[in-house]
Protein backbone atom coordinates (compact mmCIF):
# COMPACT_ATOMS: atom_id res chain seq x y z
CA UNK A 1 0.00 0.00 0.00
CA UNK A 2 2.86 2.23 0.75
CA UNK A 3 4.43 1.57 -2.96
CA UNK A 4 1.09 2.20 -4.29
CA UNK A 5 1.04 5.32 -2.44
CA UNK A 6 4.70 6.40 -3.78
CA UNK A 7 4.13 5.66 -6.87
CA UNK A 8 1.12 7.61 -6.99
CA UNK A 9 2.70 10.26 -5.52
CA UNK A 10 5.67 9.87 -8.01
CA UNK A 11 3.60 9.82 -11.26
CA UNK A 12 1.61 12.79 -9.67
CA UNK A 13 4.66 14.93 -9.51
CA UNK A 14 5.95 13.85 -13.26
CA UNK A 15 2.52 14.76 -14.80
CA UNK A 16 2.55 18.15 -12.54
CA UNK A 17 6.36 18.99 -14.15
CA UNK A 18 5.50 17.69 -17.67
CA UNK A 19 2.28 20.35 -17.25
CA UNK A 20 4.32 22.92 -16.29
CA UNK A 21 7.16 22.29 -18.97
CA UNK A 22 4.41 22.61 -21.51
CA UNK A 23 3.30 25.81 -20.05
CA UNK A 24 6.55 27.42 -20.19
CA UNK A 25 7.26 25.86 -23.82
CA UNK A 26 3.68 27.70 -25.25
CA UNK A 27 4.63 30.77 -23.32
CA UNK A 28 7.96 30.62 -25.09
CA UNK A 29 6.07 29.96 -28.86
CA UNK A 30 4.07 33.15 -27.93
CA UNK A 31 6.66 35.25 -27.18
CA UNK A 32 8.50 33.89 -29.93
CA UNK A 33 5.82 34.65 -32.03
CA UNK A 34 5.61 38.41 -30.37
CA UNK A 35 9.30 39.73 -30.88
CA UNK A 36 8.70 37.66 -34.54
CA UNK A 37 5.18 40.12 -34.90
CA UNK A 38 7.43 43.57 -33.28
CA UNK A 39 10.24 43.05 -35.39
CA UNK A 40 8.19 42.20 -38.51
CA UNK A 41 6.62 45.87 -37.55
CA UNK A 42 9.87 47.62 -36.91
CA UNK A 43 11.35 46.31 -40.26
CA UNK A 44 7.68 47.74 -41.94
CA UNK A 45 8.05 51.18 -40.40
CA UNK A 46 11.84 51.32 -41.43
CA UNK A 47 11.12 50.62 -44.99
CA UNK A 48 8.11 53.40 -44.92
CA UNK A 49 11.05 55.61 -43.51
CA UNK A 50 13.43 55.25 -46.02
CA UNK A 51 10.66 55.08 -48.73
CA UNK A 52 9.55 58.72 -47.51
CA UNK A 53 13.16 59.69 -47.21
CA UNK A 54 14.01 58.72 -51.01
CA UNK A 55 10.80 60.42 -52.17
CA UNK A 56 11.36 63.77 -50.52
CA UNK A 57 14.77 63.38 -51.95
CA UNK A 58 13.63 62.67 -55.88
CA UNK A 59 11.37 65.85 -55.18
CA UNK A 60 13.99 68.13 -53.94
CA UNK A 61 12.42 68.61 -50.71
CA UNK A 62 15.54 67.09 -48.59
CA UNK A 63 18.90 67.65 -49.21
CA UNK A 64 20.89 64.89 -51.08
CA UNK A 65 24.03 65.00 -48.27
CA UNK A 66 21.18 64.96 -45.53
CA UNK A 67 18.89 62.09 -47.24
CA UNK A 68 21.94 59.72 -47.70
CA UNK A 69 23.04 60.68 -43.44
CA UNK A 70 19.57 59.07 -43.18
CA UNK A 71 19.36 56.60 -44.93
CA UNK A 72 22.40 54.87 -44.50
CA UNK A 73 21.65 53.74 -40.69
CA UNK A 74 17.91 52.58 -42.23
CA UNK A 75 19.43 50.11 -44.45
CA UNK A 76 21.59 49.11 -42.20
CA UNK A 77 18.46 47.97 -39.90
CA UNK A 78 17.14 45.98 -42.47
CA UNK A 79 20.25 43.82 -43.45
CA UNK A 80 21.43 46.70 -46.47
CA UNK A 81 23.61 48.51 -47.28
CA UNK A 82 24.30 52.18 -48.77
CA UNK A 83 27.40 50.38 -50.44
CA UNK A 84 25.18 49.00 -53.17
CA UNK A 85 24.60 52.43 -54.55
CA UNK A 86 27.82 53.81 -55.46
CA UNK A 87 26.38 57.17 -55.99
CA UNK A 88 25.07 57.76 -52.79
CA UNK A 89 27.38 55.99 -50.96
CA UNK A 90 30.46 58.39 -52.24
CA UNK A 91 28.15 61.25 -50.91
CA UNK A 92 28.11 59.48 -48.08
CA UNK A 93 31.71 59.18 -47.30
CA UNK A 94 32.06 63.07 -47.96
CA UNK A 95 29.76 64.21 -45.74
CA UNK A 96 29.64 61.73 -42.72
CA UNK A 97 32.55 63.30 -40.75
CA UNK A 98 31.39 66.45 -41.52
CA UNK A 99 30.22 68.77 -38.14
CA UNK A 100 26.35 69.30 -37.95
CA UNK A 101 24.35 71.07 -35.19
CA UNK A 102 25.69 72.93 -31.89
CA UNK A 103 29.37 71.35 -33.58
CA UNK A 104 29.26 73.44 -36.88
CA UNK A 105 28.02 76.40 -35.07
CA UNK A 106 31.37 76.35 -33.34
CA UNK A 107 32.80 76.43 -36.61
CA UNK A 108 33.99 79.87 -38.05
CA UNK A 109 32.15 81.16 -40.82
CA UNK A 110 35.25 80.47 -43.88
CA UNK A 111 35.44 76.86 -42.21
CA UNK A 112 31.55 76.42 -42.76
CA UNK A 113 31.93 78.03 -46.01
CA UNK A 114 34.50 75.57 -47.26
CA UNK A 115 32.52 72.55 -46.01
CA UNK A 116 29.70 73.52 -48.03
CA UNK A 117 31.04 74.18 -50.87
CA UNK A 118 32.54 70.88 -50.58
CA UNK A 119 29.36 68.81 -49.72
CA UNK A 120 27.06 70.79 -52.62
CA UNK A 121 29.69 70.58 -55.03
CA UNK A 122 29.47 66.74 -54.35
CA UNK A 123 26.18 66.83 -54.08
CA UNK A 124 25.63 68.45 -58.14
CA UNK A 125 28.75 66.46 -59.34
CA UNK A 126 26.39 63.15 -58.26
CA UNK A 127 23.08 64.36 -58.42
CA UNK A 128 21.50 62.58 -62.11
CA UNK A 129 23.45 59.56 -60.80
CA UNK A 130 22.02 59.39 -57.03
CA UNK A 131 18.66 59.84 -58.43
CA UNK A 132 18.64 57.25 -60.57
CA UNK A 133 19.96 54.86 -57.44
CA UNK A 134 16.67 56.30 -55.58
CA UNK A 135 14.29 54.90 -57.80
CA UNK A 136 16.50 51.76 -57.89
CA UNK A 137 16.48 52.24 -53.72
CA UNK A 138 12.52 52.61 -54.19
CA UNK A 139 11.77 49.66 -56.26
CA UNK A 140 13.95 47.39 -53.51
CA UNK A 141 11.72 48.46 -50.46
CA UNK A 142 8.83 47.94 -52.41
CA UNK A 143 9.57 44.80 -53.45
CA UNK A 144 10.98 44.39 -49.38
CA UNK A 145 7.65 45.55 -47.68
CA UNK A 146 5.64 42.43 -50.31
CA UNK A 147 7.60 40.25 -48.53
CA UNK A 148 6.65 41.43 -45.65
CA UNK A 149 3.02 41.56 -46.51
Amino acid sequence: MFRFFLIVLAVLIVVSMAGYAISLFMKLNQNKNKLKLAQHERYYKVSESIEIIAKAMLSDQCDLSEGVLRLKPLLDVLGKSLKNFPAMWELYQVVEDMPILDARKQLKRNERMKLDLERESKEVELEEKIKIELYQLIIEIEQFKKVLK
